[in-house]
C-alpha cells in the first residue's frame, strides 16, 4: 500500500510542478496568443472530449500508431534474430540500420508525403524511424544472454522448439517489453507529427495543424495534453503487462 501511494504521489507532484511553472510563465508573458494559461487549455480539452470528431480522430491516430509500431516491431525482431543467428547477416544489417537511423526524420516525412498516400505516411514514417532502435535493442538483448546457459542447453540436446519457447523467449521477454514501452511513446509522437505535415484525414495531427493555422493556441495546447496523456497511458499499460508476464517466469 505504501509503495502504491509513493508511486502515485511522485507523478502527481511532478504534474503539479509542471502546471505551476506553466502558470508562472503564462503570467510573466501575459499574451494568450503565445502561451495560454493551463485553465484555458483544460477548458478546450473538455470541449474536445464532448466532440464526436475528436474521438474519431483520436481513434484513427492510435490505430495508425499501433499498426506502424507492429510493422517496425516485426521487421526489427526478424532482422535481429537473423543477425544473432548468422554473423554475415549482422555485418550487413548493422551499417544498414545505422544509415536508416541517420536519415533525418523530416527528410523521410517530406519524401513519403510526395510518394505515398497521406493516410499511409504516418504509420510508414513511424515504422522507418523506430525500426533501427528496436533492432539494436533486440540484438543487444540476444547478445546479453549468458553464453554458458546456451552451451548447457546445447549440451543436453534440447530441441529447437523447447529452446525457443522455454529459453530464448523467457530470456528476451523483459528486454522486448521494456523497449516496446519506450519506443511506442516515441511512435505516437512521430505519427502525430507525420499526420500534421501530411494533413492526414481523421487525425490528431490534422486537428493540431488546423489549430495552428487558425491561431487557436489554446486548442493546440489542449491537443498536446491529450497526446501526452495517450503516450503515458500506453507506456504505463505496457509496463504493467511486462510486470504481469515476467512474474510468471
Amino acid at each position: 500500500m505504501k509503495k502504491l501511494l509513493v508511486n502515485l504521489i511522485y507523478p502527481l507532484v511532478v504534474i503539479l510542478v509542471i502546471l505551476f511553472i506553466w502558470y508562472l510563465a503564462c503570467m510573466w508573458i501575459n499574451v494568450d496568443l503565445i502561451l495560454p494559461s493551463p485553465a484555458q487549455a483544460f477548458i478546450h480539452l473538455g470541449e474536445y472530449l464532448r466532440e464526436k470528431e475528436f474521438w474519431v480522430s483520436l481513434g484513427w491516430t492510435y490505430l495508425r500508431s499501433i499498426e506502424g509500431f507492429l510493422i517496425a516491431f516485426g521487421i526489427a525482431l526478424v532482422c535481429s534474430v537473423l543477425a544473432y543467428a548468422f554473423a554475415e547477416v549482422e555485418k550487413f544489417m548493422n551499417p544498414f540500420m545505422a544509415i536508416v537511423r541517420a536519415i533525418p526524420t523530416m527528410a523521410i516525412l517530406l519524401i513519403l508525403i510526395i510518394v505515398i498516400h497521406p493516410s499511409q505516411t504516418p504509420l510508414v514514417v513511424a515504422g522507418i524511424v523506430i525500426c533501427p532502435t528496436l533492432y539494436q535493442a533486440f540484438l543487444s538483448g540476444f547478445h546479453q544472454i549468458d553464453k554458458k546457459l546456451i552451451e548447457m542447453v546445447n549440451a543436453y540436446h534440447v530441441s529447437k522448439k523447447d529452446q525457443i519457447f522455454k529459453f530464448y523467449i523467457p530470456s528476451m521477454k523483459p528486454v522486448i517489453l521494456e523497449h516496446t514501452a519506450t519506443t511506442f511513446s516515441l511512435n505516437i509522437k512521430l505519427v502525430i507529427a507525420a499526420e500534421a505535415l501530411a494533413q492526414t484525414r481523421n487525425s490528431i495531427g490534422k486537428l493540431m495543424q488546423f489549430a495552428k493555422i487558425n491561431i487557436e493556441i489554446e486548442k493546440l495546447f489542449a491537443l498536446t495534453i491529450i497526446a501526452v496523456i495517450l503516450s503515458l497511458i500506453s507506456e504505463a499499460a505496457i509496463h504493467a503487462l511486462k510486470k504481469v508476464m515476467c512474474s510468471y517466469d
